[in-house]
């Protein structure tokens, strides 16, 4: 193991990860070969920062680095790029806002990192910046028509009904779940009662077990959990209309771990406790 993660080091790739997963009881290490700091990377940091970038030590530059590929880190994910203790990362971090190359946001354990001049939008703002954009839309597309339906007079209860099929471009497919690229990359269930037919009976038939018996075994809720999630991010809100369960039970008995496990992805990975957050199956198909 020890020439393993010195190899890795040599090279400059990411730090092997070495982490359990249940169930089946296993044990996995995972070796990237993604360089810590791409080269067109490097370049535009030191665009940036100048030379300074260049005299930070290597851990300094990774986390940089990594705030600059991914738009932000924060204490977590500094530790999954290093061996070091986690108390020289909680120094890290901090030093490096001190020095110009961070700003933090949020406070204590929600605190995150991000580059001079980049601002990372909450669940809130992302929601309703989507709402706002379909509230425009629509009103466009209603000054559009209309001109159209006073034009054909005598035909304008024929365009009325046809003007449902040519609404606004929605934010949502055909199966009802949100799209929102610039912020996401699956599609976004927030609301159960916004699903088409044929999804909604998919995801009820993933939850038969946990809506027929209140009392289930572990395993058998999260597998069905990991199912519901397949695809495509949930909300809290909606896995418990789902899964017809509480809220917060499942977030406090199940999704905490089941994210901590490496078994579910966040929406908002830098805002890990947000109420609306989404969760997607991260458990590959056996």
């Amino acid at each position: 193991m020890t020439k393993i993660f010195s190899g890795w080091k040599s090279v400059n790739w990411r730090t092997p990860k070495l982490w359990e997963k249940m169930p089946p009881a296993q044990t996995l290490l995972e070796l990237s070969t993604a360089s810590l700091i791409p080269n067109d990377i490097r370049e535009l940091l030191h665009q940036q920062f100048g030379d300074s970038f260049n005299k930070l030590d290597g851990f300094e530059q990774l986390i940089v680095t990594t705030a600059a590929v991914e738009g932000w880190i924060n204490h977590e994910r500094a530790c999954q790029l290093t061996t070091r203790h986690s108390r020289e990362v909680t120094l890290a971090l901090p030093r490096l806002e001190g020095k110009g190359f961070l700003v933090s946001n949020g406070e204590q354990k929600q605190k995150t990192y991000t580059l001079p001049g980049v601002t990372l939008p909450t669940p809130d703002e992302v929601f309703a910046s989507i709402s706002t954009r379909n509230i425009a839309s629509s009103l466009e597309t209603s000054t559009h028509n209309e001109p159209s339906s006073t034009h054909n007079g005598f035909n304008s209860t024929h365009n009325e009904g046809s003007s449902k099929h040519s609404e606004a471009p929605s934010n949502r497919d055909n199966h009802g779940r949100l799209i929102a690229l610039e912020h996401f990359d699956l599609p976004f269930i927030d609301r159960v009662e916004e699903l088409s037919s044929s999804i909604r009976e998919e995801l009820m038939a993933f939850a038969r077990e946990p809506r027929k018996k209140k009392r289930l075994r572990k395993e058998q809720m999260t597998s069905a959990i990991a199912n519901v999630c397949k695809g495509h991010y949930v909300s809290a809100a909606a896995l418990a209309v789902i899964l017809d369960r509480d809220q917060q039970s499942i977030r406090q008995q199940y999704l905490k771990a089941m994210v901590d496990n490496e078994q579910l992805g966040l929406a908002f990975p830098q805002y890990k406790n947000h109420p609306r957050q989404g969760y997607t199956s991260l458990v590959k198909e056996s």
